[in-house]
């Protein structure tokens, strides 16, 4: 559990989204595993990663071919974005995570992953979080429905009482539905499925598991039906049209859960 939830994080100031984080502490280890990692995902991306991945990683840093000071990154992010990031610790509970993200703040874990967890890591490093899914918050529409469904899900998590079986069904709805759009989501471009999923484009043994299985076209109920475990590499994945399908899928949970939010 991350030192976020001893904060108010209504009440959160820019001094607190990097407090502790130590750039110097990372050591040659660190950055040899660092550029490791990125010569495996960037030679499995190639034909695989979505226009708006491509253009944020070029526009985010000069293809992190060195390990990023994360308060340089947070600077550059919120300067040409609106976006902040905040350096946690561990995974963070839902309401935390959700609510953190409805106001344009992301989390991003600061350890590099090891030696023995190059082609996948099922718990998230600062080499999945920050080439996985920070050059997509450049895309102005993806970074909304981000924030935007965000909000929506921790209205409706704030809501249900906790402990309750309704709320586990709830988080475990929303959790699917997070791993199969942001984590491994494709969306067609040109008539051809590229990856706008984080857990895709941060791992190259997750890009060579899609190569093999396929896709099936996006569908919500089928996306609150389908189990998935981040200890694995995905047992499936679902491509949209547009992003216009994410904001869509959003208005029928709205609907379905009786929540007034406006998401315009």
């Amino acid at each position: 559990m991350s030192r976020i939830t001893d904060l108010n994080i209504d009440d959160i100031k820019d001094s607190d989204l990097l407090k502790g984080f130590d750039f110097d502490n990372y050591d040659d280890g660190d950055r040899e595993r660092w550029k490791a990692l990125l010569d495996g995902v960037q030679q499995a991306q190639k034909g695989v990663a979505c226009d708006a991945y491509i253009n944020g990683m070029a526009r985010l840093g000069e293809n992190f071919s060195e390990l990023p000071n994360l308060k340089e990154l947070n600077d550059k992010l919120e300067r040409l974005t609106g976006w902040r990031v905040m350096a946690v610790n561990g995974l963070l509970p839902c309401e935390d995570f959700y609510k953190l993200l409805s106001r344009k703040i992301f989390p991003s874990a600061t350890f590099v992953r090891d030696w023995h967890a190059q082609a996948f890591t099922g718990y998230p490093d600062i080499f999945h979080d920050v080439v996985g899914h920070l050059p997509l918050f450049f895309d102005k529409k993806f970074s909304d429905f981000v924030s935007k469904s965000s909000g929506v899900i921790y209205e409706i998590l704030k809501n249900t009482p906790d402990g309750s079986a309704e709320k586990e069904i709830l988080i475990q709805n929303f959790s699917r539905y997070g791993w199969f759009t942001w984590e491994a989501g494709l969306i067609k471009e040109n008539g051809t499925a590229r990856a706008y999923g984080g857990a895709i484009l941060s791992s190259s043994g997750e890009t060579e598991n899609l190569k093999e299985r396929g896709y099936d076209e996006f569908d919500l109920q089928e996306v609150f039906n389908q189990s998935y475990t981040d200890k694995e590499f995905s047992c499936r994945y679902f491509i949209i049209d547009s992003y216009d399908d994410l904001f869509a899928s959003l208005e029928a949970i709205k609907t379905k859960y009786g929540v007034d939010k406006s998401i315009n």
